[in-house]
């Protein structure tokens, strides 16, 4: 939970006032200092007021965390006092630890960092390492200058999110993965995980499969039952949300359920059949009614709270920022059901090898050359996002040399997951206590190696849910049929159309959606919304980069505008 910034003692006070004023402004209370050797510590606790998670020896040894960490099945500080005892200086102890984090030991006057084993939650730094921060706009606060990355922009603009090292400011950097850092002269990272391979069963049947992944996904939430507290959690008409009830359920918790949505959406009609037939209170939350009107607070507010970008853009009506925290009030921790796509055929690939650069084009090709200026190179970007691929995998193969199936579905926890989905994780856990079970790898080490079969229309995640919890296999999906009995075969139909479209051709398909007039924007990304913010309704910091004029896509058009005011700075206050 909560925020940290490391800094080098030699360096400015990296608290830059205006930075710390709008933090207040808009919920985080003072911060907590701490220093040892040539490192200053700065933690601050969450949104929901709860403090930092720190304990402290009278021999000035000390554990701090941020987000959630669990150490040999305890939670918080209790699992930082077992932490401190055991850690050697030499490795960090991932296959103990459960939860996405950054860890700050100091132990016989020496610090070290450690994030959590995918690196989930994301840790940022300067060239040099000399400030390392969860907090994105920290860094941006101590930049004299800052300039556009142009192909961590273009990512950013077109999949939501920067991937391997890259941000789109050029002087920040990202870690690539779970990763343990020694804070010496310099910040030397001395160990990263690897997920092993070789620690993947070789399941002899669907069936078999389940079991192994119920048995872990079980495991996990005793771990969380013990902790304590109360839990919420999303439902939805899918399967995620779905197998996160039942584990609750399972654990002998009694979660709060709500569901987002209009009255006559599918998710709302699955919810609350789902609720009324198993006496379960559900909240119903449609933010459609509750939006309040746009103003410049609200991106100031939002630039804090969601530390100056996320998936969708920065600019918004509000509401996002006000039900995030509404969420986890108190003793609350929130289940959040992203990636449980580990289960499924998460890139619609039929069952054979593929190239790093088919992937790209499959999925990452969402892109249109209409608003690009002429420092767009397809061929360089597509080249780029090959290589991030390949090393979230841990391979050397050149990116036009066929893949395993095995290496293109760790893809999908190792690059999308672990980039775009875990943005959203160190978000959340400013607000308050969250927890993404399927992004533990210790849940989704294995689900490589799956075959496909079993992937295709969710089968091996019904057959999961069949395991936990099997009334809740028998309600009807938002897919239009009852998970226990499968895909119907009009559903089958319809995912063939997608299964059999070559990769060649998904290159296309984005940009030949987005032809024809420009559709009126959402007030928020109007002139006045943008000038009321302090920025330049022209961007001409991203006109290196984009034509705005021609941005169809409005999602599209919020991420360009967010790296605007990223770039010229921070929101006027409100």
């Amino acid at each position: 939970m909560g925020l940290f910034i490391l800094s080098r003692r030699e360096r400015p006070d990296p608290l830059q006032p205006a930075w710390l004023a709008a933090h207040r402004r808009h919920g985080f209370r003072e911060p907590l200092r701490l220093t040892a050797g040539d490192w200053r510590l700065d933690l601050f606790g969450a949104l929901n007021g709860l403090g930092p998670q720190l304990v402290q020896r009278d021999n000035g040894d000390f554990a701090a965390c941020t987000g959630v960490f669990f150490y040999r099945g305890a939670r918080g500080t209790a699992g930082l006092e077992s932490l401190l005892d055991d850690f050697d200086g030499e490795r960090f102890p991932w296959s103990g630890s459960r939860g996405h984090f950054a860890v700050i030991v100091c132990k016989a006057g020496r610090m070290f960092l450690a994030t959590d084993a995918l690196g989930g939650y994301k840790v940022y730094h300067d060239g040099g390492r000399t400030l390392l921060s969860s907090s994105f706009t920290a860094l941006r606060a101590n930049l004299a200058q800052a300039t556009p990355d142009a192909q961590g922009a273009w990512e950013y603009a077109w999949n939501g999110a920067t991937y391997g090292t890259r941000t789109f400011i050029r002087e920040i950097r990202q870690l690539r993965r779970g990763s343990l850092l020694t804070l010496g002269p310099q910040a030397e990272i001395s160990a990263e995980y690897r997920l092993p391979a070789a620690d993947a069963p070789q399941h002899a049947s669907i069936d078999e499969a389940a079991e192994d992944y119920a048995a872990r996904l079980r495991a996990l939430f005793r771990v969380y039952a013990a902790g304590g507290g109360r839990f919420r959690t999303a439902l939805s008409g899918g399967y995620d949300s779905r197998l996160m009830l039942a584990l609750l359920l399972d654990a002998g918790l009694d979660p709060q359920v709500y569901v987002y949505g209009r009255a006559g959406d599918d998710d709302v009609r699955v919810a609350k059949a789902i609720a009324a037939g198993e006496g379960l209170a559900l909240e119903h939350v449609d933010k459609s009614q509750t939006a309040p009107p746009p103003s410049a607070g609200h991106t100031e507010r939002a630039w804090v709270r969601f530390d100056g970008w996320k998936n969708d853009g920065l600019f918004d009506s509000g509401v996002d920022a006000e039900d995030r925290l509404l969420r986890v009030p108190g003793d609350v921790s929130v289940l959040n059901g992203s990636a449980g796509e580990v289960f499924r055929n998460f890139f619609y690939l039929p069952d054979r090898r593929y190239r790093a650069r088919d992937v790209v084009w499959s999925f990452y090709s969402r892109h249109d050359p209409q608003p690009m200026t002429g420092a767009f190179d397809a061929e360089a970007y597509d080249a780029a996002m090959s290589a991030d691929l390949l090393a979230a995998i841990g391979t050397t193969a050149p990116d036009d040399q066929a893949l395993t199936r095995a290496d293109i579905e760790a893809l999908y926890p190792l690059h999308r997951a672990r980039y775009w989905t875990a943005r959203d994780v160190g978000l959340n856990q400013r607000f308050g206590p969250l927890l993404f079970p399927y992004l533990e790898p210790a849940v989704f080490s294995g689900t490589e190696r799956e075959p496909i079969a079993w992937k295709d229309y969710g089968r091996l995640e019904a057959k999961i849910i069949e395991r936990v919890h099997p009334a809740l296999a028998r309600y009807p999906s938002a897919y239009g049929f009852v998970p226990a009995d499968g895909p119907d075969l009009r559903y089958r139909l319809k995912m063939q159309l997608t299964f059999l479209r070559p990769t060649w051709l998904r290159r296309y398909s984005y940009r030949l959606q987005q032809r024809g007039p420009l559709p009126p924007r959402p007030v928020w990304l109007g002139d006045a919304a943008l000038s009321a913010a302090g920025l330049d309704p022209a961007l001409p910091h991203m006109r290196a980069l984009f034509v705005p004029e021609r941005l169809r896509d409005a999602e599209v058009f919020n991420r360009v505008c967010t790296m605007e005011l990223a770039l010229a700075g921070q929101p006027l206050p409100g």
